[in-house]
Order: structure tokens, then C-alpha cells, then sequence
């Protein structure tokens, strides 16, 4: 076998076991929440929240086809 198809697949097998770790600590975790901000029926980001506690908070922007540019 090449040494580049070697190192192909070691790669894809690394890719695909990372994204199973990841999976499996997201479905382990019971304490993640999901929260929103509306106002007058619109939904809007939580940009910030003031805490003392030591925390992260990861976002996605994932507004697909919701432009009203056509």
C-alpha cells in the first residue's frame, strides 16, 4: 500500500473516532440547555449574560435559506 493512502486512511479513521468521542460526551452530558431570547415575536441572540462562574457557551449561526435576498 502507498505511504499518502496510508496516511489517508489513518486520518479519515482519526476524523471519524474524534466525531464519535464528541457525540458520545454530548449525548453523556444531561446539564446542557438550550435557551433563547424573543421580543415581540422575534427571536434574537443572547449575546452576553453576566455571571461569576467560569463558563463557555458555543453558538452556530445556521440560519440556512432564511435570507430575504433573492
Amino acid at each position: 500500500m502507498r505511504k499518502g493512502k496510508m496516511r489517508f486512511i489513518i486520518s479519515a479513521a482519526g476524523a471519524v473516532l474524534a466525531v464519535f468521542v464528541v457525540i458520545m460526551t454530548l449525548q453523556a452530558r444531561t446539564d446542557i440547555i438550550s435557551v433563547s431570547n424573543t421580543v415581540n415575536g422575534r427571536n434574537l441572540p443572547i449575546y452576553s449574560v453576566d455571571t461569576e462562574e467560569k463558563k463557555i457557551a458555543i453558538s452556530f449561526d445556521a440560519a440556512w435559506g432564511g435570507s430575504k435576498l433573492r
